[in-house]
């Protein structure tokens, strides 16, 4: 009887021994054909979550969205700031948009054609439309979107700008019969103009400084110029210099007019670029050691803190910023936060999560500064990151 069992038992245990053997080796798939599947699942999970149901760009654990189907110009917040105002480049009709990018209205029917850049007075009710039907032959649109209202500008214009009330338009004009060059302020018709300055360089760019009645001036970025940086009263009185001897020059006021965050070159058409602290009188110069251009960052509304996007994949042989500026150099950014006190520097994602490759363009902030949204030049459409 003895025998019997253990005779019986040795052929249970014979029978789960080649049960065994024939699952491992004939039925499971080895670990790498495993861990093979599930990358390929992943995969394929990633490739459906690359677009929402709306198309738009949502890659899987990246914290930066495409909130515009199509190109956009002058993207920013309406004067509550619970909305998106931006001009689509395919028809140039102004949208309101949600801060998700969903479509709220039409603003404007009016079809604004050959866009070249949109410039919003701070109540964000009217606006300069720079359009170039022809390479050189710019054209400056005044457009008052209450009235819907449109009238051109005066030529010989280059650039604009507005008051900080953004009741008044400060412009660069060009008289060929005196081949003077001149800054002046008008009503945004064009009416009741007087000049304030007087400047020898073609092409300038101009900035009220706020929580004054000063205005900042400057030539327009050009890493073979040797600039400088002036303010003069809206009167025309009082002009005085506040930074020169740098190359490429440009900057971006803080929101209470203390300092301008502003980036420059040392090297006459060189390849590096720094980005400064300049205080309200000039003269006091601190550099935050971090290499971008001043149109890439935006002041926190305390004044305490800037969000800026830091140029990669820039080729050694690059002229900045002027192959930037013409698109001959495509940048990939990554986003930053900077404490101007301490110097202190916080990545704003991590590159990994960053998704895709951006080059970032006048970027701003919900009014709660937990969105930044930007264009990328790359591509023109509107983008939010998450904060």
């Amino acid at each position: 009887m003895t025998k019997k069992i253990f005779a019986i038992s040795t052929l249970l245990l014979v029978l789960v021994i080649g049960a065994i053997f024939a699952y491992n080796f004939l039925f499971k798939k080895p670990a790498s054909q495993e861990e093979g599947l599930d990358n390929a699942k992943i995969s394929e999970e990633g490739k459906l979550n690359a677009t929402d149901s709306s198309g738009k760009t949502a890659e899987k654990n990246a914290s930066i969205q495409a909130i515009s189907d199509e190109p956009v110009f002058g993207a920013t917040l309406s004067p509550d700031g619970n909305f998106l105002y931006a001009f689509l480049a395919s028809n140039g009709q102004l949208n309101q948009f949600d801060l998700s990018g969903k479509l709220e209205k039409v603003l404007s029917t009016e079809k604004f054609e050959d866009i070249k850049k949109i410039t919003w007075n701070k109540p964000r009710n009217k606006a300069i439309i720079k359009t170039e039907p022809a390479p050189g032959m710019a054209k400056f649109l005044y457009f008052d979107i209450s009235g819907k209202k449109v009238s051109v500008l005066k030529g010989n214009i280059d650039s604009v700008s507005w008051s900080n009330l953004g009741d008044k338009i400060i412009y660069k004009h060009y008289d060929p019969k005196t081949k003077k060059r001149t800054v002046n302020v008008a009503d945004p018709d064009g009416k009741n103009w007087h000049t304030v300055a007087e400047m020898s360089y073609r092409s300038a760019e101009m900035a009220p400084i706020p929580g004054s009645s000063d205005i900042s001036f400057w030539p327009s970025p050009n890493a073979f110029t040797a600039a400088f940086v002036a303010s003069v009263t809206f009167g025309g009185e009082n002009q005085k210099e506040l930074f020169k001897d740098r190359y490429g020059v440009d900057l971006l006021w803080s929101p209470n007019g203390d300092q301008a965050a502003l980036s420059a070159s040392d090297e006459k058409g060189g390849h590096k670029i720094d980005l400064l602290l300049m205080s309200r009188q000039g003269g006091e110069i601190q550099s935050l050691v971090f290499p971008t251009f001043a149109a890439k960052c935006a002041w926190s509304s305390d004044s305490k803190t800037l969000y800026c996007a830091m140029p990669g994949d820039i080729p050694d042989s690059a002229i900045l910023p002027n192959d930037w500026q013409e698109g001959k150099v495509t940048t990939s950014d990554t986003f930053w936060k900077i404490d101007i006190t301490s110097g202190k520097k916080e990545r704003l994602v991590d590159p990994e999560k960053i998704g895709s490759s951006y080059d970032v363009l006048n970027p701003f902030l919900s009014p709660d500064e937990k969105s930044l949204f930007f264009v990328s030049k790359s591509d023109g459409k509107l983008h939010k990151l998450s904060i």
